[in-house]
């Protein structure tokens, strides 16, 4: 009898002792302010006010899904950075924001990250910035930021299915060269829906870019050549709705099947 109750007990204590165990390696495994992401990963809980900069960076290997949780910085850094290749970064609950850094994301190290599904606002510089090489940022929203909404300076970057309104400055940047800017809502910005920088051979197709503080979409005169505009609607904008400042207008650059009030050229379609 005393036998069977001592092995008892210690079956007991054994199973007690698993479960402590097992709920130390969950808290151990939470993902939390200032860690490097290197295995598939998903929020458990908000992290906010985070002083570590980056907040958060995925690395190889790793990958984050936001599942609804918020996170924000201190006021400055970057939110999530994103380093090594094929990273991806999204949010499969919904409603997760990224809010209070410089930079909510920024895809950097050799590119082919995957954003898809993430919210970065009220951000000072930009909500996501692509400064690598073929990123795609799909069906996300980096509006409400003091800066820019999303700034693409790689090349080979895509931005599709995504908003990027009510910004300080332009809804989407376009530094880097092949960029495909698509099926976007880039309204109520404070300068320009859209902006080509610099960089040649991209494609700017089926977005709306009304009620902005400029132009909905601007070519700088830069020497540009290679791109396509197609397919855009901007209206009501406070500038010219469709504006190239290349001298002259439309060189080496195709604007057709746009829907429009005005342009500050004649070539212009």
């Amino acid at each position: 009898m005393k036998n069977r109750n001592m092995n008892s007990i210690k079956a007991s204590l054994l199973a007690v002792s698993g479960i402590a165990a097992l709920s130390l390696s969950a808290v151990a495994s939470a993902v939390s302010c200032g860690d490097t992401i290197t295995t598939a990963e998903s929020l458990t809980g908000d992290i906010l006010g985070c002083a570590s900069h980056p907040a958060l960076v995925i690395d190889a290997g790793g990958s984050l899904d936001m599942a609804g949780y918020h996170l924000s910085c201190d006021g400055s850094g970057i939110g999530i950075q994103l380093k090594d290749s094929d990273r991806v970064l999204e949010d499969t609950v919904g409603g997760s924001t990224i809010t209070n850094c410089n930079n909510g994301v920024s895809a950097e190290g050799d590119g082919s990250h995957q954003i898809f599904d993430i919210t970065a606002s009220s951000n000072s510089i930009a909500g996501i910035a692509l400064w690598s090489s073929g990123n795609t940022v799909e069906a996300s929203d980096a509006s409400g930021n003091g800066g820019m909404g999303i700034r693409v300076m790689g090349d080979g970057n895509r931005v599709r299915y995504s908003y990027a309104s009510s910004n300080g400055l332009q809804g989407i940047k376009i530094v880097g060269d092949n960029t495909l800017i698509r099926f976007n809502e880039t309204i109520l910005n404070m300068s320009s829906g859209i902006v080509i920088d610099s960089g040649d051979g991209g494609i700017v197709a089926n977005n709306l870019s009304d009620n902005n503080g400029v132009n909905g979409i601007m070519m700088l005169g830069l020497g540009q050549v290679g791109y396509l505009i197609i397919g855009n609607k901007a209206e009501n904008n406070t500038g010219a709705d469709l504006a190239d400042h290349n001298h002259p207008a439309c060189t080496g650059n195709v604007w057709i099947r746009n829907t429009f009030g005005s342009a500050n050229d004649a070539c212009i379609n």
